[in-house]
């Protein structure tokens, strides 16, 4: 008898730490307050701690804004935020773990350039010191939107260029999804030090913003971007290879409809796939999701979210199990600010395997997510209540949440 109770207290005591540590985490939402308003870039999973990389916006006028990293438990707490000392602006859209575990947060400033902003890049260490500080730009404004590891060990800051003298629109026009001027992807090639290899800005009479990046196995990379068709209502989806050198190798322009690209998997049997959303016959946006072959053929496309919700898909992440999920938004109108967190899973074939939702009481958006090891998701974002400022926010949930459909 004594043996049974021992055992007993020794599986209570395993399942209690098993919960201090987070093991066992079912679904949680925090929301992560700071004395400025924050825009999240993305997620990184680093041993055992989540990090929330951001950008803390002082003021606006004049803009003042620096790289903010939130630390944080596996069961959401907060350990400690870490703010990097900024001068003007010096902002952080994406990040990425090297092989040796330091970091690359990449993002945009405005300090060292003669005109306009320029891609900036912050180099640390593991735990998060900085190394150094990489800067790249050319004579208009460009800043970073993705950086990611090359095929032959190399680098690709990848972004968008603007011409702020080519204006389109006021950017707080409705129904405007551009900048101040005239966008085109803009892409830097860089060595493990930061050194440039090339740098190249692929302007046309298109207002073209890039969303997304994947590298190639052949040493170059694909671009995702959306076509702006303003004061159209007619946006397109771009799909760009480039080799080694930055040339461009082909292009394709996916219009069926009034269509938005936001988000590129590039799969192991390297067909690629593309999330955004689908308006037709002025109905509301659904979301939409894409395969292409390595040519950037279509091999099928299907929209989801039913005609009386507004979905748009921002995120993609392949699981263990090799099912497809997207993440995004679904509300019933603009004028509500307030939207649900939108998960859908699909197979290899685009047919559903579960969609979910998960009301948020507030306006949010999507900027990353991350597939768990042993299964499970990290879902990471900005958002406010109407009329507060904008906060980070990081959505954990467990390998049993992402299989079983609610």
């Amino acid at each position: 008898m004594h043996g049974r109770w021992g055992q007993l207290g020794l599986v209570v005591l395993a399942v209690l730490w098993m919960l201090a540590s987070g093991s066992l985490a079912e679904t949680w939402i925090q929301y992560y307050e700071h004395e400025h308003e924050v825009h999240v870039g993305t997620v990184l999973v680093m041993g055992d701690e989540y990090w929330l990389v951001g950008t803390n916006v002082a003021t606006l006028e004049p803009p003042e804004a620096g790289i903010v990293v939130f630390r944080i438990q596996p069961d959401g707490n907060l350990i400690c935020p870490m703010s990097y000392d900024w001068d003007g602006v010096q902002s952080a859209a994406d990040a990425l773990i090297l092989p040796d575990g330091e970091i690359l947060f990449a993002g945009q400033t405005d300090q060292y350039g003669a005109v306009g902003a320029d891609i900036y890049v912050l180099h640390t260490d593991g735990s998060g010191q900085t190394l150094s500080e990489w800067v790249f730009g050319a004579s208009l404004q460009e800043s970073a939107t993705r950086i990611l590891l090359g095929s032959q060990g190399d680098l690709f800051v990848i972004g968008t260029q603007v011409n702020p003298d080519d204006v389109i629109a006021d950017p707080e026009t409705p129904g405007y999804g551009g900048l101040e001027g005239r966008a085109a992807p803009y892409v830097v090639r860089v060595q493990p030090g930061g050194s440039p290899v090339w740098k190249e800005s692929y302007r046309s009479e298109d207002n073209i913003v890039v969303f997304d990046a994947a590298a190639t196995s052949t040493g170059g990379c694909y671009l995702l971007s959306t076509v702006y068709a303003f004061p159209d209502a007619e946006d397109a989806i771009r799909l760009d290879k480039l080799d080694d050198q930055g040339r461009i190798m082909w292009s394709r322009t996916f219009d069926q409809g009034d269509c938005k690209g936001y988000a590129l998997l590039q799969l192991p049997s390297r067909q690629l796939l593309i999330a955004g959303s689908q308006t037709a016959d002025a109905t509301n946006p659904s979301a939409l999701l894409m395969l292409l072959d390595a040519t950037g053929r279509e091999v099928w496309s299907r929209t989801y979210g039913g005609a009386d919700k507004i979905t748009v898909l921002h995120e993609l992440v392949q699981t263990e199990d090799g099912h497809i999920v997207a993440v995004g938004t679904q509300f019933e109108d603009y004028a509500q600010y307030q939207d649900d967190i939108y998960l859908l899973c699909v197979d290899a074939d685009g047919e559903v395997q579960w969609e979910q939702t998960h009301s948020t009481g507030r306006h949010v958006m999507i900027e990353a997510v991350r597939g768990l090891e042993g299964g499970g998701l990290l879902i990471a974002g900005t958002g406010a209540i109407a009329g507060d400022r904008f906060q980070g926010w990081l959505m954990h949930l467990d390998s049993q949440d992402t299989i079983e459909a609610p």
